[in-house]
């Protein structure tokens, strides 16, 4: 190609036009870059994203959640940094987390008052209730966000004494581990001691009998019946050939046993523990979320249920169909016998009805108001179920033992807007990037590319511009 005046012309405008040109795609690179946010997580947990039952939580809320953090500021201190980043995951599902920090240097004597003792510490505040929390994960806030939710104190009581299953134990017979997640998710647990309290407290939201290995006194089981029969929820875990111990009160709700221990030849067949049973679910408000879960209950009995007058009675689990209840001994090659009941067997019953309307609900002429007195109506729960190893500390990891534990407890209580949330998740390890190093690749592909780009174009003219 020839070169003369008018092609160096004419390449002098074509490197002004790029040099230009890549100046103006900088600076609108730039702009963008700080008028929107875009981030994706490509994490394999998705741990830079809040969990889905973390975003159903969030869903429930009616107003903001206010969330203090006293935390240092400057550059010396990543905290508020590491605060900022979880707590925007929260804030892109809800737009009522409001977050807020105060450098407690500044106000030593309030920070005090408060009982603020590490840096960071946050105070979570949610309709006119607050807790501290001090964890840093999405596990904790979750659960304390869980725990706000809940309008009013839901008292579990777990009756001791009879060798029940332990709410406070650590050994793999008890149920130490499942009672610690009820406690995160805002459940107030303790043990009840029938022959010291002589009643059930009148604030009890369930009462659960959890595995008796002994008789009761009759005067307890009275209490208990008088407990059920005035109107209280009850979870009551049955395990095989011990139902006798509460006779008087499989009576009143009509249950009864099957002898013997339900057997599943499928888990068998895979060389598993044939007394395992994995459990099949009917349609329920409890079981209705666990399409794709599976519950694994060990040592299994089978129950049956007669219609109670005024009450409606529903299985919401059994054994799958290739199981039976054996009644001989468990061992060696076990089959099925002719007069053993073949499955599916069906071994969980809910039970509920609705409870008239307290007497002062009666108006002026004897007749009940009825906007006032479907106010005053709530339905009682009951569940019978043939099985407690699937709560104890040695099942409980178990597939969906715990998720079906705590739709269980959930239901019972008549938090029915929590059984379609599972139990969060343990939090994945995290790569912190602090302020400096964003401001040093912020640095590389605002300024250093750009000018690498220009530099090269640059270069390019001046050799053309030699030929």
């Amino acid at each position: 190609m020839e070169i003369n005046k008018k092609t160096r012309n004419q390449l002098r405008l074509q490197g002004i036009s790029f040099i230009v040109l890549v100046i103006v795609i900088a600076g609108l690179i730039f702009q963008v870059s700080r008028t929107y946010n875009a981030e994706f997580d490509w994490t394999s947990s998705g741990r830079h994203t809040i969990s889905e039952a973390s975003s159903k939580i969030l869903e429930k809320l009616k107003s903001e959640v206010k969330i203090t953090s006293y935390a240092t500021s400057g550059e010396l201190s990543n905290v508020r940094h590491e605060i900022d980043g979880i707590i925007k995951r929260y804030q892109k599902v809800s737009d009522k987390i409001i977050l807020e920090f105060v450098d407690p240097r500044l106000h030593p004597q309030k920070t005090t008052e408060l009982g603020i003792t590490v840096d960071g510490e946050m105070i979570v505040k949610y309709q006119g209730r607050s807790e501290h929390l001090k964890d840093l994960s999405e596990k904790s806030i979750t659960n304390l966000i869980y725990r706000l939710l809940r309008n009013t104190d839901r008292q579990i009581l777990f009756v001791t004494g009879h060798g029940e299953r332990n709410p406070l134990g650590q050994a793999n017979h008890d149920v130490g581990i499942f009672v610690d997640n009820l406690s995160n998710k805002g459940f107030k647990v303790a043990p009840l001691d029938l022959a010291k309290t002589l009643s059930v407290p009148t604030n009890t939201s369930v009462l659960v009998i959890a595995s008796p290995q002994v008789d009761y006194l009759p005067g307890e089981e009275k209490i208990i019946k008088d407990y059920v029969d005035g109107g209280g929820n009850l979870l009551w875990l049955v395990e095989p050939n011990k139902i006798h111990f509460l006779k008087g009160l499989a009576e009143y709700l009509q249950v009864k046993p099957s002898p013997g221990l339900v057997i599943d030849l499928d888990i068998g067949l895979l060389g598993n523990d044939p007394t395992l049973v994995l459990g099949q679910y009917f349609p329920h408000a409890i079981t209705e979320k666990f399409t794709s879960t599976q519950t694994i209950f060990p040592q299994v009995a089978g129950i049956e249920a007669d219609q109670k007058e005024g009450w409606s009675v529903a299985p919401f689990v059994q054994s799958m169909p290739r199981s039976w209840i054996e009644t001989g001994k468990i061992e060696g090659s076990i089959k099925r016998d002719d007069n053993e009941k073949e499955g599916p067997i069906t071994f969980a019953f809910a039970m509920t009805r609705v409870l008239a309307a307290e007497p002062d609900m009666q108006g002026k002429n004897g007749e009940k108001d009825n906007k006032e007195a479907t106010a005053k109506e709530h339905e009682q729960r009951v569940i019978v179920l043939g099985d407690g190893d699937f709560l104890s500390n040695s099942f409980l990891g178990m597939q969906g033992n715990l998720a079906m534990g705590e739709s269980i407890l959930n239901w019972l209580s008549h938090d029915d807007e929590f059984i379609d949330i599972p139990p969060t998740g343990t939090d994945g390890s995290n790569i912190v990037v602090t302020p400096a190093n964003f401001i040093t690749l912020g640095v590389i592909f605002i300024l250093v590319l750009p000018l690498l780009f220009i530099g090269s174009g640059f270069f390019i003219w001046l050799r053309r511009r030699k030929k």
